[in-house]
């Protein structure tokens, strides 16, 4: 249970690191030059965002199948097993986007949060996979709702892109 925790702790540093960098995403600004290709990353962000959020979703079923011993280790384990194969379409998906330098640090932290989340799925089949052993929820738990807080975020602020991207389209004379 030690490296799950210093897996987990890893994690935490990334994303209190990665959180200083957080100003660079505000400096991604809409021009008439960029305004189609942010579109198209937008569409492509909201397709990823969309995937995880049902990859994670059965995740947090099972995890609540555990808890509530609706489901044995055995079980759990057949359920991730699928969601690890649509997790590994997920993150290579999202490493074949070629994005541009103004991107490169969003696109970076997407990467490293679906990578996180695949992280998060293996961690816990290791242990489902381990008959003897009775899976310790609750750091597993507390990772998912970290993952899904920072999905929250990065979704928050192309809430804000994908506005000045339509104000963008109604103005394109800007």
């Amino acid at each position: 249970m030690k490296k799950y925790a210093y897996i987990i702790l890893c994690f935490v540093m990334i994303g209190i690191l990665s959180a200083c960098g957080k100003d660079d995403e505000a400096k991604v600004k809409v021009t008439e030059e960029n305004r189609a290709y942010l579109e198209e990353y937008n569409k492509s962000l909201q397709g990823t965002i969309e995937d995880m959020n049902s990859i994670l979703g059965v995740y947090n079923n099972g995890l609540d199948g555990i808890y509530t011993q609706e489901y044995s280790n055995e079980q759990f384990a057949k359920v991730l097993k699928e969601q690890i194969k649509e997790s590994n379409a997920l993150i290579k998906s999202v490493e074949s986007l070629n994005v541009k330098p103004e991107l490169f640090q969003v696109h970076q932290q997407l990467l490293a949060l679906v990578n996180r989340s695949h992280q998060l799925l293996l961690n816990t089949i290791d242990e489902a996979n381990n008959p003897d052993q009775e899976i310790e929820k609750d750091p597993f738990r507390v990772e998912f709702l970290a993952i899904k807080q920072e999905q929250a975020v990065i979704a928050n602020d192309w809430k804000v892109l994908a506005q000045q991207l339509v104000a963008a389209g109604e103005n394109p004379e800007e």
